[in-house]
């Protein structure tokens, strides 16, 4: 039978969120017992497609069903609404037991103490923050701006935030990063594979998966050959993660082949409401013969012995 049949297509065409698949998702990745946490961050999320009043329900719903598995749950803020808004979902997802709030500032940059303002007023509803280190725009220029160590630096004295997640996928910047904030901020980076490879020896201990999309058990095989063989974990990046990279993310763009992927897989549809776009059937064909020779290849990495 055709995976897709399974969705609730009558949902996709009300333009309303799937929860029913979004539940059997969560119980599945919750169920494996390398899965901590969970994070529902605003662009894998497609908060930008969504309502205010829909952000606040998906946060709601994800906490209740993480919960049941007893696993950290972290929620974010929508990304463009005033920070006396995102202070009210902060508020919300604490009393709905988020563990950790994630709050991301796209507002134009000015100054640090604009960012600080932000961040100590986040700070009041009480819950531990996670910094969404998204480069900035400037408000001078319009260009893309890494976030500087002085901002870093200003925002570091407020106590409530525990964590940050870096953004910039530089090998150089976050070298630097974790030079000068690992003791202070527990650090998701956000990257592939032989970024993370080459960041481990600077004190990385977490990062967030991206083709673990195509089989969970992909980001438990790397960590321990992470951990355990480097030689061997060059070779599954090599074999399990560049393709996904090099050829398919290059080709088709990382969200969009996010939620294919999920597709594939028979988690939920792939279509989404515009301005964001979906593949074609022709592309998932293309995508699906990648994925099947990538999963291929991972049987192989499966049969390895791994120590819990």
């Amino acid at each position: 039978m055709d995976q897709s049949k399974q969705f609730s297509f009558h949902l996709i065409k009300k333009k309303k969120i799937d929860f029913k698949s979004l539940k059997v998702h969560i119980q599945k990745l919750c169920q494996l017992n390398f899965v901590n946490a969970l994070y529902l961050m605003p662009y894998n999320g497609r908060y930008s497609q969504l309502t205010n009043n829909e952000i606040l329900n998906l946060n709601k719903f994800c906490i209740k069903e993480v919960k049941k598995f007893d696993k950290i749950i972290i929620v974010s803020d929508p990304i463009h609404i005033s920070t006396e808004e995102k202070f009210k979902f902060a508020i919300e997802a604490k009393k709905n037991g988020a563990d950790i709030f994630s709050s991301i500032c796209r507002e134009k940059f000015f100054t640090d103490e604009q960012i600080y303002k932000h961040y100590k007023k986040m700070s009041e509803a009480k819950i531990p923050l996670l910094v969404h280190l998204m480069p900035f725009l400037s408000g001078y220029t319009g260009n893309n701006l890494d976030w500087k160590e002085s901002t870093l630096n200003k925002i570091s004295k407020i106590k409530n935030i525990i964590a940050i997640k870096e953004d910039t996928k530089n090998l150089k910047y976050g070298k630097n990063f974790l030079k000068k904030f690992k003791n202070r901020f527990k650090i998701i980076f956000a990257g592939r594979k032989s970024l993370i490879y080459n960041l481990k020896k600077y004190g990385l201990e977490s990062y967030l998966n991206g083709t673990s999309i195509i089989d969970p058990s992909i980001d438990r095989i790397f960590w321990f050959l992470i951990n355990n063989d480097k030689k061997k974990c060059l070779k599954f990046i090599k074999e399990i993660d560049d393709p996904f990279w090099d050829i398919l993310s290059k080709k088709y763009g990382w969200h969009r082949l996010n939620k294919c992927c999920l597709e594939i897989n028979g988690v939920m549809s792939r279509y989404e409401r515009l301005p964001m776009v979906s593949l074609s059937n022709r592309e998932v064909k293309d995508v699906k013969k990648t994925i099947n020779l990538i999963k291929k290849k991972l049987n192989s990495w499966k049969k390895l012995k791994i120590n819990e």
